[in-house]
């Protein structure tokens, strides 16, 4: 059975320091914490204490003429939820021995009926392989996200994968969450419509009419503070697709885990961004729109604005790119371009803004993101 966990967001701390002026205070204007901020301060102590969890290879290895297993079991250490943790790598074990067990039944049957019946039998086949793809600690927002895949083959044409994902917020009671607790009430409109946009770019790509929409159990993981929300085979797009990904920028939380509207004025690199700016983070949603010109310089890069073409073209060394306002192309050292969440845009104050995955997925930094701080390195 496919078991998914899923988490929110949390506090960049001890990544990026959120740089505010402190007002002086007069000794009588002092108030006693309220429980409130007591919990928020023991919720952030908690986070910036998180290290990160450390996950170590159990494999499972046998060949005969009949099957081949190749597994890779993930064994996870340094859950603050020992049971949770306890429970996890058991669930993860137990699946994989047991799909493991009912293949190698299935082989003696079919290379049986092969014997009987004068037809070549194919060795059966199963791999399990995981990646990390968010660690736990503070750098990772207390997130830790594995995620599992699974390939079998039954002597056919060829065999079929399967991916299992596992993201939880690493707490004394670890608790799995779902889209819905990531998104809010509405995730299904919100993150329908930034998969189907995708879609829509490239409908030949996809079975018709196959994207139906996510669920609570709707498969995916944590990454660079994106959900990447995951397809199987042949679930919304021919086999040769595999399993189509779809990388949706998560919304701002505040500080102590809240909504947005407990969220800080977030910093670029430790630098306030100014009034437009964060207005632009804040009002796209999930689509973290930022200013290009001063990311793009912290990377170091050259910005060349050309104004007739509402256009920007980035250098540094023998990388290069450009992006125009409004068109969803991007492309990178003249490579294929691809689309992202968003168009770069341009606003009131004269600036261009781009999805922070222009970062993470065309000029290949890394990128950590709150609704307190963004990061790019």
């Amino acid at each position: 059975m496919k078991k998914t966990f899923n988490i929110a967001l949390y506090t960049l701390a001890g990544y990026v320091a959120l740089g505010s002026a402190v007002p002086a205070v007069h000794a009588e204007s002092v108030q006693p914490p309220s429980a409130a901020s007591v919990q928020v301060q023991a919720s952030r102590r908690q986070l910036a204490e998180s290290q990160p969890v450390q996950v170590t290879a159990k494999t499972v290895k046998e060949e005969t003429d009949q099957v081949t297993i190749d597994l890779s079991l993930p064994v996870i250490q340094g859950l603050k939820d020992q049971r949770y943790q306890s429970e996890l790598n058991s669930s993860i074990e137990s699946q994989a021995m047991k799909e493991a067990e009912n293949l190698k039944k299935q082989a003696a049957e079919d290379e049986e009926q092969a014997k009987q019946s004068g037809y070549p039998f194919r060795p059966f086949g199963i791999t399990v392989k995981y990646e990390v793809k968010a660690e736990g600690g503070a750098a990772d927002n207390g997130i830790f996200s594995l995620k599992v895949v699974t390939y079998t083959y039954t002597g056919g044409a060829h065999g079929i994968s399967r991916a299992d994902t596992y993201t939880l917020r690493n707490e004394p009671q670890a608790k799995s969450l779902t889209l819905k607790d990531l998104f809010g009430p509405d995730y299904q409109a919100a993150v329908n419509k930034q998969i189907q946009a995708k879609i829509d770019e490239n409908p030949e790509d996809y079975f018709k009419d196959a994207f139906q929409g996510v669920s609570e159990t709707t498969p995916f993981y944590i990454e660079k503070g994106d959900a990447v929300v995951v397809f199987q085979p042949y679930e919304i797009a021919p086999y040769a697709a595999g399993m189509p990904e779809f990388r949706i920028p998560l919304p701002p939380t505040g500080t102590d885990g809240g909504s947005k509207e407990q969220a800080t004025v977030p910093t670029l690199n430790g630098k306030p961004l100014d009034a437009v700016d964060a207005a632009v983070y804040e009002e796209s949603g999930i689509n973290r729109m930022v200013p290009l010109r001063e990311a793009a310089e912290e990377l170091g890069y050259e910005v060349k604005w050309n104004a007739e073409l509402q256009a920007a073209e980035l250098n540094k060394g023998a990388q290069w790119t450009s992006l125009r306002a409004g068109k969803n192309v991007y492309s990178y050292n003249r490579m294929a371009p691809i689309s992202l969440s968003a168009a770069p845009v341009i606003k009131e104050n004269g600036k261009m803004y781009v999805p922070l995955s222009f970062f993470s997925e065309i000029l290949k930094a890394e990128v950590k993101t709150s609704s307190a701080a963004i990061t790019i390195k």
